[in-house]
């Protein structure tokens, strides 16, 4: 998510508009000609917890993740406990549940799985975080392949009179006369064997299980098709590394399958490493809902070619299946055909953009997969395999050869129009040299496009679907009991949705940021109020509801507010308006008297004294000490922690070298299971939702993390080194000390500072390896021309400071 993180801090160091900061990253990708960076955007809400486990029911999740962006939403920008209303209507705020679904069904319409790739692939839908040079490279192979396109077509056109000549010659009576069209490379018959005909040192196997062992002997009974598997729907018969194609090379498939009467849902043949375990990465085709489903994949739903057949598929009956596939990424150049007829298909998703390949020792598979609906009851036989896409003809021929062998066998003056223009496609496909040629070369740009494209990083984002999904009440909010369908809209009671807006995230984004919305401004203001005053004049920022406090300067929030839109949401002059007024540049120095009248400061008397956030306590000490690398933006990086922290969660945390481990705790790798542990400590949030307002403790870990973690003691170090450098102990201390808390000590802090430097001198001097911790501490290296005892006693001065209240509490 660096690249949205990114994204945010530009987005405040420019100054981008409020509003436009809230439309763009709720519905940056509906707007007109949506630019990358608004694109980018969007990735706030695919900024939640995502499942990868292998037993999840992928629709629960899925809906999870939809509920998690409407709660966000909801606390984000209006303060408000909307997920309160997902299993009944508010107990106290005016939301009902039917209002809450009816926002929930503005988030609903994203092509995504519930679970997500097993590999580790980024979750759909994605957006190519190419580079300028990348940009180039695709736009150039992009060209290549149009140019390569036409000419094939030219040339097709230009030995069109050839292939008439052929037909009216009779040349397709001994051109197709052949058991098998060419290019096969496999054949299990799988009448009383598994044996491959083609490649005879290869047979295939049952399995149950990736990698498992094989498990059991084939069953074979007989049919009107003769000897055929009987499948279970759990064991598969496993064909080796036959048919391990990428997207970019033409293929076929056929089978003669019976599918069961019962059969809703189920797999025909696949290549695949799973079902959706690896999110479908592969090609399949399978039995949907009783329509055949035609699937190549990188990441489904959305990375992906998906087709439905228009018609059930029939059953009880043996069929022959036929799938083709021309190498060229969509949905056009792949086909199914049934007994040698293609069938009409609706295309549910054309926009395969990365390469199919997971295993490229993992082959095609018969009849079931692992964690998926297998063929239960089915019997299959007669597998084939060409490396190229079959024309129809020869499609036919696999299927019925009895008509095969009657066309070809006719007179051309008898020959129909329908199978002339067969025949002349078959003689296009298979005897001219120079269209071979081109489609070789043209594979071979494919392959080149998909090398570029396949290591390119992505980004999740939002992205439409052309067709909204039907939203309903989810009866106690469970994914699977809906009961009323409700279409979008917003609580009547906050502010009703104008009519002009559409129904659509970019309506809700522009309802959110109406001037007259009665929270979206009022909420800014108040989290900015509780950034620089330590808590808002809404004390409870995440809640602006009835169970939170009421305002305390009511009248103030209202003009802030409305100051904040007339601005034009100017964040920068609504903070610089509170940071340069009277009240905010108050002491915090408290009398007795106002601190029993008003001891929480209520009436804004006295300036707050309020602790730095986790991030800015590692951050302060870093930028006194020059260690900090305050480069903007990038990777999240892996700064110094206790080794073997991530072994729990069964992985291996990579600290970074070099001065990485200086970044900004902004950029700190954040791994939930996991946590960063001096943040966690210093009360960062969990991150499982969305939080607003962290807690604030004090506790003797705190104490620890400062005393003892090697980003605080390295930076001790180094400003202890700085002192040394100074050769005036007073001088040194003053330094460090203003450096880390922003003011010069006291006399007697000065002095008490000056007696704990001499002690620590001497006792480093009468024990010098006690000095070892101090010295050796983190990867920077101290001069070594520098007196050691001097150095080490410096550094324990400046943790000292770094441990007291005045460096980590702003006043």
């Amino acid at each position: 998510m660096s690249p949205w993180r990114d994204w945010v801090i530009q987005s405040f160091n420019q100054n981008l508009p409020y509003n436009d900061f809230i439309i763009w990253q709720l519905a940056g990708d509906l707007l007109p000609n949506p630019t990358r960076e608004q694109l980018i955007a969007t990735a706030f809400n695919r900024n939640h917890q995502q499942n990868m486990e292998g037993g999840i029911v992928d629709e629960e999740f899925r809906i999870e993740y939809v509920a998690d962006r409407i709660n966000t939403t909801s606390q984000a920008f209006m303060a408000l406990t909307a997920e309160c209303a997902r299993c009944h209507d508010h107990k106290f705020d005016p939301i009902s549940q039917k209002e809450y679904f009816q926002m929930f069904s503005f988030f609903n319409n994203v092509k995504e799985a519930g679970q997500i790739s097993w590999d580790n692939a980024m979750p759909v839908p994605t957006l190519l975080l190419t580079t300028k040079e990348e940009d180039k490279i695709i736009a150039y192979l992009n060209n290549q392949t149009a140019q390569k396109e036409n000419q094939l077509k030219q040339v097709q056109q230009q030995e069109a009179s050839k292939a008439e000549a052929w037909i009216n010659t009779g040349g397709y009576k001994n051109g197709l006369r052949k058991t098998f069209p060419n290019d096969m490379v496999a054949h299990f018959s799988l009448k009383g064997n598994l044996n491959n005909s083609v490649k005879k040192g290869e047979p295939g196997s049952m399995r149950r299980g990736l990698g498992g062992p094989i498990i059991e002997k084939p069953v074979f009974t007989n049919t009107e098709k003769g000897k055929s598997v009987l499948l279970n729907g759990d064991t598969w018969v496993d064909c080796g590394k036959t048919a391990t194609y990428s997207k970019s090379e033409p293929f076929s498939v056929g089978i003669w399958v019976n599918i069961p009467k019962a059969l809703k849902d189920g797999v025909i043949f696949h290549r695949c490493s799973s079902s959706q375990l690896y999110n479908y990465r592969g090609f399949s085709l399978g039995v949907t809902n009783h329509l055949l489903e035609l699937k190549m994949a990188h990441t489904a739903p959305y990375n992906a070619i998906i087709e439905f057949s228009k018609q059930p598929v029939p059953k009880d009956k043996w069929i022959q299946l036929t799938v083709t596939y021309d190498g060229s990424g969509k949905a056009a150049g792949y086909k199914v055909f049934l007994n040698g007829a293609e069938i009409a298909t609706t295309v549910d998703q054309d926009n395969l953009y990365k390469d199919i390949m997971l295993n490229e020792t993992l082959g095609l598979q018969i009849g079931a997969w692992d964690r998926g609906k297998g063929l239960t009851n089915g019997k299959v036989n007669d597998v084939v395999v060409f490396d190229r896409a079959l024309t129809g003809i020869e499609v036919k021929q696999l299927s019925d050869a009895g008509t095969f062998e009657t066309i070809i066998r006719k007179e051309p003056s008898t020959l129909t129009a329908q199978e002339r223009t067969a025949l002349k496609e078959y003689f296009l496909s298979n005897t001219s040299d120079t269209i071979q040629k081109l489609k070789e070369e043209l594979k071979e740009i494919r392959m080149a496009k998909a090398d570029t494209v396949e290591p390119i990083r992505e980004l999740m984002i939002m992205q439409e679907m052309e067709k909204p999904r039907p939203a309903y009440i989810l009866d106690r909010g469970v994914y699977d009991s809906p009961t009323e369908k409700v279409t979008p809209d917003v609580p009547e009671a906050i502010f009703p949705m104008q009519a002009n807006l559409p129904r659509n995230r970019l309506g809700f984004a522009k309802w959110l940021t109406h001037p007259d919305h009665p929270l979206t401004a009022r909420v800014a203001v108040n989290r900015y109020w509780q950034l620089f005053f330590g808590k808002g004049l809404v004390k409870t920022t995440e809640d602006f509801g009835n169970q939170g406090e009421l305002p305390s300067h009511p009248e103030l929030l209202d003009w802030l507010s409305v100051q904040f839109v007339k601005s034009g949401w100017n964040v920068k002059a609504l903070l610089k308006m509170m940071v340069m007024s009277a009240t905010y540049r108050q002491s915090s120095v408290i009398d007795k008297k106002l601190l029993e009248k008003d001891p929480e400061n209520i009436l804004l008397a006295r300036s707050s004294p309020s602790r730095l956030t986790a991030e800015m306590i590692r951050d302060n000490a870093l930028f006194a000490s020059q260690l900090l690398n305050d480069t903007i933006g990038g990777r999240s990086v892996y700064p110094y922690q206790p080794p073997d922290l991530w072994r729990m969660t069964g992985t291996y945390y990579p600290q970074d070298k070099g001065r990485d481990v200086y970044r900004r705790g902004l950029y700190t790798v954040w791994r939930r299971s996991s946590p960063n542990p001096t943040q966690a400590t210093f009360d960062v949030g969990i991150r499982t939702s969305c939080m607003v307002r962290r807690q604030k403790t004090n506790t003797p870990l705190q104490a620890l993390i400062t005393l003892n973690d090697p980003t605080f003691v390295e930076a001790a170090k180094v400003l202890g080194e700085k002192m040394t450098r100074m050769n005036n102990d007073k001088a040194g201390i003053s330094y460090a000390f203003r450096s880390l808390t922003g003011r010069k000590p006291t006399n007697k802090e000065l002095a008490l500072l000056v007696q704990l430097q001499q002690v620590q001198y001497q006792k480093f001097k009468t024990h010098p390896a006690k000095m070892s911790g101090w010295l050796n501490a983190g990867m920077y290296k101290i001069d070594s021309t520098l007196p050691k005892e001097k150095l080490a006693a410096n550094a324990v001065v400046a943790s000292s400071i770094i441990n007291t209240d005045a460096s980590i509490t702003k006043r």
